[in-house]
């Protein structure tokens, strides 16, 4: 028997009543997983139409700024993103004029990510923008109610890697 029906058969099944019932937009995934896809959607519009770039773009730009000179790994981790994208938009960078990409001299399979002084420059241009973003999803919220979402969110994750985990099995 797979993995995937062992599992299977260990979950309770869904009654037809559960099923008739289940209202998937009030579940958290989903409404989380709403929420991320229209922000993406807004930074992609934003940084794409302002700056040429792509959210990804966007996100390893920050994170090299934040991290200084980097590994592409450590860029995708800390990023929350996979190295596969990370990768991909490095070269994207790169190609732009935004960043170095150098072999790691300890370790050909590693690259060393940098900011260059034209990818510092959009920063520049683009960090207004993403603060006025900031800004204004914050004043919908107000300041009790932001770091509500913080504490909720940080729970949130905490438990959805430890559920990860679990169903890949690690300890």
């Amino acid at each position: 028997m797979s993995n995937i029906a062992s599992a299977q058969k260990r979950r309770t099944r869904a009654t037809a009543g559960e099923l008739r019932r289940h209202a998937p937009e009030t579940l958290i995934t989903f409404r989380v997983s709403v929420l991320s896809q229209v922000l993406a959607r807004l930074v992609d519009a934003s940084v794409g139409q302002d700056l040429g770039l792509s959210s990804r773009q966007w996100r390893v730009l920050v994170m090299l700024n934040r991290m200084g000179p980097s590994t592409s790994g450590a860029v995708a981790r800390m990023a929350s993103l996979d190295h596969s994208q990370v990768s991909r938009a490095s070269f994207e960078l790169a190609a732009k004029g935004l960043v170095v990409q150098e072999g790691d001299a300890a370790d050909r399979r590693r690259q060393m990510l940098s900011l260059t002084p034209a990818g510092i420059a959009v920063l520049r241009d683009g960090l207004g923008g993403s603060l006025e973003r900031e800004r204004r999803l914050r004043a919908c919220l107000g300041e009790d109610d932001y770091a509500a979402l913080g504490r909720a969110l940080a729970a949130l994750t905490a438990e959805a890697r430890i559920m990860l985990e679990e169903r890949r099995g690690e300890p």
